[in-house]
């Protein structure tokens, strides 16, 4: 399975069809599942270049793949926020890795690619940044109290914990959010 989320710069009608078409690659783009990540993002890149004047973006791409009895996700990042780990046991962890440039800054800087391993019954959150970012707070403070929000709820089904993140996220509201989870299946 492949995940993704981005964020296009703007807020207008023009931003939502740089994102539509960047969405439309990419999609082309996965097809070939041979590819990591990393080596996806980089094609979406040069392709957007080539042919496209779309504002920067900030984008992660996931894959979650089986291993053994859990799972493995290998991901890459242009830019964007890590991914939040929520384990079983409730700890939550920042997947904190080398988030390589924003697509649209430099084709030739390469993409790097991560890889962790996913036990059973755990929840992946992937947001955007106008879920935390709040003027009158850093934005340390507003992860962690992201990822307390989180650990919160975690026990709760998928859909609502998702709707408990975004009715009472950390941020002021200025922004557009989004938020996509998912939960490896149990044991």
């Amino acid at each position: 399975m492949a995940v993704v989320i981005g964020d296009v710069a703007g807020h207008d009608l023009e931003a939502a069809a740089a994102m539509a078409s960047t969405r439309n690659m990419l999609r082309a783009l996965l097809f070939d599942q041979g590819s990591t990540p990393g080596e996806v993002l980089t094609r979406l890149d040069h392709t957007l270049q080539a042919i496209t004047t779309n504002p920067v973006t900030t984008t992660a791409l996931a894959r979650i793949e089986p291993e053994g009895v859990a799972w493995r996700m290998r991901w890459t990042t242009a830019g964007h926020v890590p991914p939040l780990l929520i384990t079983p046991g409730g700890r939550a962890e920042y997947l904190s890795a080398e988030p390589g440039l924003p697509l649209g800054v430099d084709v030739g800087e390469p993409r790097p690619d991560h890889s962790r391993f996913l036990p059973p019954d755990a929840t992946v959150v992937f947001f955007t940044d106008g879920l935390i970012e709040h003027p009158a707070h850093p934005i340390d403070e507003s992860l962690n109290e992201l990822a307390e929000l989180a650990t919160v709820h975690a026990h709760r089904p998928l859909h609502e914990f998702v709707r408990a993140l975004a009715d009472h996220h950390p941020s002021d509201g200025h922004d557009d959010m989004a938020v996509l989870a998912l939960r490896t299946p149990p044991a």
